[in-house]
C-alpha cells in the first residue's frame, strides 16, 4: 500500500506584506518561508482535512522534512509527551547563583527584600562540590543573579574559575549569563569574567535617560542611566565575544517614548549584533509599590511586544532569545525543569527567582558545604508538574503546546485558576512574519542563552 500522510496538529501559520507564507511546527521547532507563487498550493496541502498519497513530490517533500506534514497514524501527543519528559534528563544541569542578595539600585517595580549579604565561603564549597558529585552532566549553565551580582565580584570570579576549569577538564558543555543592572560593569570588570565564560548580560534601560532615571534608581536616591550607559560603551568598543540583551520593562506610559528609546538604541549600538533588545511588560511582581504600578497584561502586553519588536527589527536589532522560545520546550519556565535550582547566598535552594523566600513553597531545600543537596521533594513537584496538561485545562490541545506544555509560569498556575499564554502564543499570526524578517538580520555571537524569566 502507498504512504499516506497528513497535517501535523501542531501547525501555526501568516502570510507576509510580500503575500509569501511562513509556516510554523511547534512539535518540530521547524520555521519556513513559502514564496508567494506557492503559497496558495501549501494552504491547500495543510488544511486539516487534507490527505496526500506517497510518494510525495516537490513542495511537499519540503513540508514532511520540517514536520508539517506526517505519516498518516503518527501518535503526535506520544512524541510530544517524550519531548516533555526531556526535562528529567540528568545530562543537563542549570544554576542560577545570587553571589550576594543585596543591590545598590532601589528600582520602582522590585520585588525583593535585600535580606542576605554576600555568599559565605562554605556556600561557595557547597556548589563546587555539588557540581563535581555530577557525574552524569554534559551541559552545564551558570545564571548569575542577585540582588546585584556584581556587588560580590569576588564570588563570581572565585567560582567563574572553578567552573571554567572543571567543565574543560571533564569535556563538560560550559556557559554563563549575568543578569546585572549594569552599573558595575566596568573595564576592569568585564577584563576579569568575560575571559573565565560569562559571555552573556541581561541589562536593563527603562527608555531614554529622564525616564529611566524615574524607575531605575540608586540606593542613596542617584541618576543610573549614565553609569550604565558608559560601561556599554565600553563593551562596544571591546573585541570581546559576548552578547547582551538590552532590556526594557515597559507601563502604558513608557510605550508612548518607544520611538525615541529605539532611536537612542541605535545610535549607540546599531550594527553591532552583539546587542540585541528584550522587552517585557513591567508586573506586579510582589514589590512593595504593586499597587501603584500602571501595568500591560494579557493581549495588550502582547501587542505592545509585538509593536516594540517591530520598531526594534527596524532599528536593526535582534531580540534576545526570541527564536528559541519557539522551539521545542523553548517556552517553558526554569523553574518548571527539575535540573535546575536557584542557590541563595546563605545556601537555601528556590525554584524561582521572582518568589525567592517569599513563600514556604519555594524554599525546596538546602546545600550543604559538603555539596549535598537537601531537597523537598513534594515542593519541588509543585514547581515542575504545576502545569496546563491536565486533562480539561486549555494546554491540552493547543498547537503551541510543545513549546511551553502549559508550563510557561508554574507560580502563577499556583496563584490563579489559569496561566496566561505567551505572548508568542497570543500574537502568533503577527509574530511568524516578524522572525522571518529577523532572520535577515546579522546573528549575534554563539554564547549562553540569556535568563527568561528574570526580572532584572
Amino acid at each position: 500500500m502507498p504512504d499516506v500522510y497528513v497535517p501535523s496538529r501542531y501547525l501555526s501559520h501568516s502570510t507576509m506584506k510580500d503575500s509569501s507564507l511562513v509556516l510554523y511546527n511547534s512539535r518540530t521547532g521547524a520555521i519556513g518561508a513559502v514564496p508567494s507563487e506557492e503559497a496558495g498550493a501549501v494552504r491547500d496541502a495543510l488544511k486539516r482535512s487534507t490527505v496526500h498519497v506517497g510518494p510525495l513530490e516537490g513542495i511537499l517533500v519540503d513540508l514532511l522534512e520540517g514536520g508539517f506534514l506526517i505519516p498518516e497514524g503518527t501518535d503526535e501527543r506520544a512524541l510530544v509527551h517524550e519531548q516533555y519528559l526531556g526535562k528529567y534528563d540528568d545530562r543537563y544541569l542549570n544554576l542560577i547563583l545570587l553571589p550576594t542578595e543585596q543591590c545598590n539600585f532601589r528600582c520602582t517595580y522590585c520585588y525583593e527584600s535585600f535580606l542576605r549579604g554576600a555568599m559565605c565561603a562554605d556556600v561557595q564549597e557547597g556548589i563546587k562540590r555539588y557540581v563535581a558529585s555530577q557525574d552524569t552532566v554534559r551541559r552545564l549553565d551558570i545564571g548569575w543573579f542577585g540582588g546585584e551580582p556584581l556587588l560580590a565580584p569576588d564570588v563570581v570570579i572565585a567560582l567563574s574559575q572553578f567552573f571554567q576549569k572543571y567543565t574543560h577538564e571533564h569535556g563538560i558543555a560550559y556557559t554563563a549569563s549575568m543578569t546585572t543592572n549594569g552599573s558595575l560593569l566596568h573595564p576592569d570588570v568585564v577584563e576579569e569574567i568575560v575571559p573565565l565564560g560569562v559571555r552573556s548580560f541581561q541589562i536593563t534601560l527603562d527608555g531614554i535617560r529622564e525616564e529611566h532615571n524615574t524607575r531605575r534608581v540608586g540606593v542613596d536616591g542617584s541618576d543610573t542611566f549614565d553609569d550604565i550607559l558608559e560601561n556599554l560603551r565600553y563593551l562596544k568598543r571591546s573585541k570581546h565575544v559576548f552578547v547582551v540583551g538590552l532590556r526594557h520593562n515597559f507601563d502604558p506610559v513608557g510605550l508612548d517614548r518607544l520611538e525615541e528609546f529605539i532611536a537612542m538604541l541605535r545610535e549607540e549600538f546599531g550594527g553591532d549584533p552583539r546587542f540585541t533588545t528584550h522587552f517585557e511588560p513591567i508586573g506586579r511582581w510582589g514589590g512593595p509599590n504593586d499597587s501603584q504600578l500602571s501595568i500591560c497584561e494579557g493581549r495588550s502586553a502582547a501587542q505592545a511586544f509585538i509593536r516594540a519588536k517591530r520598531l526594534a527589527i527596524d532599528a536593526g536589532f535582534r531580540t534576545s532569545f526570541q527564536l528559541e522560545q519557539f522551539w521545542p520546550n523553548g517556552s517553558v519556565c526554569y523553574a518548571a525543569n527539575p535540573r535546575s535550582f536557584v542557590i541563595g547566598s546563605d545556601g537555601r535552594i528556590y525554584k524561582c527567582t521572582v518568589e525567592l523566600d517569599y513563600h514556604d513553597r519555594n524554599i525546596v531545600g538546602r546545600l550543604h558545604p559538603d555539596g549535598t543537596m537537601e531537597l523537598d521533594w513534594r515542593k519541588m513537584a509543585l514547581w515542575c508538574e504545576t502545569n496546563g496538561r491536565d486533562e480539561g485545562k486549555k494546554c491540552v490541545s493547543c498547537f503551541f503546546s510543545p513549546a511551553c506544555h502549559g508550563a510557561v509560569c508554574p507560580k502563577q498556575w499556583m496563584d490563579d485558576d489559569d496561566c496566561g499564554c505567551p505572548p508568542q502564543r497570543i500574537g502568533i499570526r503577527q509574530m511568524l512574519p516578524l522572525l522571518a524578517e529577523e532572520s535577515m538580520l546579522p546573528p549575534p555571537p554563539e554564547t549562553a542563552a540569556i535568563a527568561q524569566c528574570s526580572k532584572g
